[in-house]
């Protein structure tokens, strides 16, 4: 006899333990894990759904950088770490190093620093590299992605917005409630999006 597949998926970035371009290297199994637990996710999967396969799964993914990792994407629930830069055009040398390492092409030097915070992503590059401290990092938090899979019908997630781990957690929490809310076979939560209308949707799972 097989073993029942587990209610969920976790799959973690190894910025989480360590990597040069983690904007936050930090393990968030264990926060996850019990935000899962206190829904009470696994029990009422195992009771709709008998075997749980694959396609049942509530899927997460934490990424550690915005440098490419598609997983957030594709999952239900996913966190890319993300740091708000701030701009000290004052300390600027005109070095030119946070120019080049800038992928975004999001900050210019002409009398000093610019950063266009539109094209920002948050990956904290050239505060790295910053000697003068005109760019530094003000704060860190995560965005938090919603509603992608891959399969017969694929969909990328959504951006709901930059939120703190505890507001990250809570958000977690609301999406797992709403989903056991809507009590159907197979319902992954792409298409509960899709039947709310984003708006909507994101309304209720808000912290």
């Amino acid at each position: 006899m097989k073993a029942q597949l587990p209610a969920h998926t976790l799959k973690v970035c190894r910025g989480a333990a360590q990597c040069p371009h983690a904007v936050l290297g930090r393990d968030l199994t264990t926060e996850l894990e019990a935000v899962i637990a206190a829904s009470g996710w696994s029990g009422f999967l195992a009771g709709m759904n008998r075997p749980i396969r694959h396609h049942h799964q509530f899927r997460m993914a934490v990424a550690s950088c915005p440098n490419g990792c598609s997983q957030p994407h594709i999952a239900d629930f996913g966190l890319i770490a993300f740091a708000r830069i701030g701009a000290l055009p004052e300390r600027c040398s005109g070095c030119g190093h946070c120019v080049a390492v800038c992928a975004e092409k999001a900050l210019h030097l002409e009398d000093a620093i610019r950063l266009d915070v539109s094209r920002c992503l948050g990956c904290a590059a050239c505060a790295r590299v910053c000697a003068d401290k005109a760019l530094r990092v003000d704060e860190t938090g995560y965005r938090v992605l919603l509603g992608g899979k891959l399969g017969r019908h694929p969909r990328l997630a959504h951006e709901l917005g930059l939120y703190s781990l505890p507001q990250a957690l809570e958000i977690l929490g609301n999406v797992l409630n709403v989903l056991m809310e809507q009590r159907r076979p197979g319902l992954r939560l792409g298409e509960l999006i899709e039947k709310f209308g984003r708006e909507e949707f994101d309304r209720r799972v808000r912290p």
